[in-house]
């Protein structure tokens, strides 16, 4: 848990935070500044959606509300937005490195980054005090936005591997590939994941209690993976204004016309997962606003010379926010947080200024970020020193005196040496 809580402050260092950044009017930058601009919007647009969704008394949701149905439509494109970035930043860098499979950076930081995710995602549902009791809760093994998150980078690793071994354009892998993780959702819902261990049904079903599954929502990454294709090999058109008209034009047909388009393929095919697909229509229509959303950001940030550079820490600090608002709004390492205080118990004015509350503080907190981690860093690591000399002294113990007692006990008077030796070697483990 300590190794979580050091990699949260310490991986993704933005150094002092100045009033400006500026914009090169020729070249696309490393870091694409309108994608991070967009996924600041989405990260405070969640903090503000989760702190309203958690605190917001059930009386207050009216559905006949603009304002609620405003919030709701708001709340709602958030996760779409962020795993369409994920692909489109993802791809971008991965083509950008250039070199060989086996050499490219972009690849083995990739996969690294992508197993991080899901044992993230896991730890931060863990509870501290139960874990030390020996509890386990079924809510430890279910699959939430970072699980998928880091499937889809490493399902973008294979498509870049079959790509450079197979010389098959990546857009035609990722475009189609995409829409058929949207396709395949009706047979997730009504396949019968019964026989698999709990923990593994929990990456195919929302029955155990998952928020999300990586079908269908890996289409979303794969989808913006195109994107980030085509901005490599034309970076010029994030700074035109026909490229962006072309992005709502096409986010507009797709969110409007996908649901006629569908039912047109399930008479041609047979194939009923289209009809499925288009009585509820949720994910295409979301992907055509995602695709306005980014043409307005792509159109908007390109009239800009200067960002300011709080706006870009923010965006590029993501995963630290969303990992310190999952901890303090939902109460998990520690089982105390703002859900235990004010769930579903707040009304309209009062949650609403909490949420503004709530995401001016994360806000705060990446202004500060580094002093943070300097402050926090050293404290961390004398803790970990501290708690793994203890730990070696325990396991040391229980090597020499534990095991060899509980041997001697079930009838081995003698303990196998080789036994001891592998025993023992263990404490160097940790």
């Amino acid at each position: 848990m300590w190794r979580v809580f050091l990699i949260i402050f310490s991986s993704l260092s933005v150094g002092k935070v100045p009033d400006i950044v500026t914009r090169s009017p020729i070249a696309l930058p490393p870091r694409v500044l309108f994608i991070d601009v967009l996924r600041a919007f989405a990260i405070l647009m969640m903090l503000q959606g989760h702190f309203v969704d958690t605190t917001l008394d059930p009386i207050y949701r009216n559905p006949d509300s603009w304002v609620f149905n405003l919030w709701f439509f708001m709340r709602g494109l958030t996760a779409p937005i962020f795993f369409t970035t994920t692909g489109l930043v993802f791809v971008y860098l991965l083509l950008k490195d250039g070199r060989a499979l086996k050499d490219n950076k972009r690849v083995k930081k990739g996969i690294r980054r992508g197993i991080f995710l899901i044992f993230l995602a896991y730890a931060l549902k863990m509870n501290i005090f139960a874990i030390a009791f020996g509890h386990l809760y079924a809510w430890y093994f279910t699959v939430d936005v970072l699980h998928c998150i880091g499937l889809a980078l490493l399902v973008l690793i294979g498509l870049y591997a079959l790509h450079r071994v197979s010389h098959i354009p990546l857009w035609l892998l990722l475009v189609p590939l995409g829409a058929l993780f949207f396709l395949l959702e009706p047979s997730m819902v009504a396949a019968d994941w019964s026989g698999l261990p709990v923990w593994l049904a929990n990456y195919f079903t929302l029955e155990n209690g998952s928020i999300f599954t990586p079908i269908p929502w890996v289409g979303y990454t794969l989808i913006g993976g195109s994107i980030g294709y085509l901005l490599h090999y034309r970076p010029r058109f994030a700074f035109s204004h026909w490229f962006p008209l072309v992005l709502v034009a096409l986010g507009y047909a797709v969110s409007e016309g996908s649901h006629d388009a569908l039912v047109w393929l399930d008479d041609v095919t047979g194939w009923r997962n289209f009809q499925a697909v288009a009585d509820s229509n949720g994910f295409f229509w979301r992907m055509g606003h995602v695709l306005i959303t980014i043409a307005i950001f792509m159109w908007g940030i390109g009239r800009f010379s200067r960002v300011p550079k709080l706006v870009t820490a923010v965006g590029s600090e993501t995963l630290t926010i969303y990992s310190v608002h999952y901890v303090v709004l939902f109460g998990t390492w520690f089982g105390v947080g703002i859900s235990y205080f004010f769930a579903r118990a707040l009304g309209p004015w009062a949650s609403g200024l909490g949420a503004l509350a709530f995401v001016s503080a994360f806000v705060v907190m990446i202004y500060y970020i580094e002093d943070i981690r300097g402050f926090l860093y050293p404290k961390i690591e004398a803790w970990r020193t501290y708690l793994l000399r203890i730990f070696r002294l325990f396991l040391w113990r229980l090597i020499t005196h534990r095991i060899p007692a509980m041997l001697q006990v079930i009838g081995r008077h003698q303990p196998d040496r080789r036994l001891m030796r592998w025993l023992s070697a263990a404490r160097y483990l940790f």
